[in-house]
């Protein structure tokens, strides 16, 4: 059997798991309630899809409380609408912790004991199935807030009836006590975060202060809770050798990671290269950081072409269904073929919640010589366009921006945060107004 620790996030695939599934939860305190929740990115915008005692299926059947603590989950026949069902335990007076066992067990072969995680929260998030690049997924979670029941379903934006009787209060003999005021709301996408920051604590304390930093960019903009798909696009031409030979394009990467450590559910980053060819590279996450460039052998080629790359990541966030917003980070050191196709791309891709960051690295500043001369009027070429890009005509919404930075990105990290995430809460406020994000 398949042991899980907390905060893995792993395809069904990889588990030897299909998408129907028996789910089943062993807690032994009494008066612990099971539940399932089917969300539409975080909400419970339809209480039907929230599966217990009381309501044992939804409405199709494909979320079903098979037997106490069982439940059958068919992932396939679920709407679109539900991006991602979660288990979780809740207890109205006690910690869950109290439990002698809190165990998920899938498929008799998939095992994770959220017990040894918790502290003393009454109400847990215990596991998580959601869609991921057209895939399902599984993702250990084991963290939770205080409160019961009630105060998870108003956690996931539902509502709870309120008791239709409630015995008089007696007169009051003194004056009345104040009414406290109401428990701040918690935060699912505050508690995601949470569990991301935990495992990188554990696993590369070296991107702690990135995330942080991160964050406080964020912040900064009005995007503490917003949540994005990140992609990183390389450029891997011949002039860009010596950013990947000196590390630069790896510590770009632990970089970016930090950023989708913030922003991504998953806390991870779609990979792809681009120089005459495009190329799909996996997945860059907390558990394969370390390395990652290196390990990935880049071949560099000659000339750039940005449009077979643009259209592997609109593919790509298309088949994800759009579930949640891509921010695309797009680096690059010079210009592009195919011009006419890239702006067709990018005025196509301002119908679609994808917003575009363009990074230039400026490899001339210590360039001498006719060829230094050369490289100068390649890469103004180059950047001019980037910057035509970020003044495009014929949009929907602005959805691109451009900035340049000197050779091996030696920008303090406060700056290159501020600058990667610089627009991008205009952007969502814009493409929310013309229906672009919702």
């Amino acid at each position: 059997m398949t042991q899980l620790q907390a905060g893995q996030r792993l395809p069904l695939s990889d588990l030897g798991l299909g998408h129907s599934l028996t789910v089943t939860v062993e807690c032994d305190l009494s008066g612990t309630d099971i539940t399932a929740f089917g969300l539409n990115d975080g909400q419970l915008s339809d209480d039907r899809y929230m599966v217990f005692y009381n309501q044992p299926q939804s409405p199709e059947g494909a979320l079903r409380l098979a037997a106490p603590g069982t439940f059958s989950l068919n992932l396939d026949d679920l709407p679109a609408s539900v991006t991602e069902v979660y288990l979780t335990a809740t207890h109205d007076s006690q910690p869950v912790s109290r439990a002698g066992t809190l165990r998920v067990t899938v498929d008799g072969q998939v095992n994770f004991d959220a017990k040894p995680h918790l502290k003393d929260e009454k109400a847990v998030m215990l596991v998580r199935f959601y869609r991921h690049g057209g895939a399902w997924r599984l993702a250990t979670v084991a963290q939770g807030f205080n409160g019961g029941l009630a105060a998870l379903v108003q956690h996931f934006g539902g509502e709870v009836a309120e008791e239709d009787s409630a015995p008089a209060a007696p007169a009051p003999t003194s004056a009345p006590m104040p009414t406290p005021a109401p428990a701040p709301a918690v935060s699912l996408v505050k508690e995601r975060q949470k569990v991301l920051l935990d495992k990188a604590e554990r696993q590369q304390p070296g991107l702690v202060s990135l995330i942080k930093q991160a964050s406080v960019s964020l912040e900064k903009r009005g995007l503490g809770e917003a949540r994005y798909r990140v992609n990183l696009v390389l450029d891997i031409s011949g002039s860009m050798s010596g950013e990947y030979r000196s590390g630069a394009v790896q510590r770009l990467a632990e970089r970016a990671l930090a950023l989708a450590t913030r922003l991504d559910d998953d806390g991870e980053v779609e990979m792809y290269l681009f120089g005459q060819q495009a190329h799909r590279r996996g997945t860059l996450s907390l558990d394969n950081v370390s390395g990652f460039v290196d390990r990935l052998s880049v071949q560099l080629e000659g000339g750039t072409d940005y449009g077979g790359v643009m259209e592997y990541v609109l593919t790509d966030a298309r088949a994800a269904g759009h579930a949640l917003p891509t921010l695309v980070l797009f680096i690059t050191d010079g210009g592009t073929s195919g011009r006419e196709r890239v702006v067709n791309l990018i005025q196509q891709a301002s119908r679609e919640p994808i917003f575009w960051k363009f990074m230039g690295i400026d490899q001339t500043a210590s360039a001498g010589g006719m060829f230094g001369g050369m490289m100068r009027r390649m890469a103004e070429e180059g950047f001019g366009f980037l910057e035509q890009l970020d003044d495009l005509q014929g949009r929907t919404v602005d959805n691109a921006d451009f900035f340049k930075v000197g050779a091996q990105i030696n920008l303090p990290d406060d700056q290159l945060f501020d600058l990667l995430v610089n627009e991008l809460d205009a952007w969502q406020r814009d493409a929310r107004s013309v229906g672009v994000l919702r």
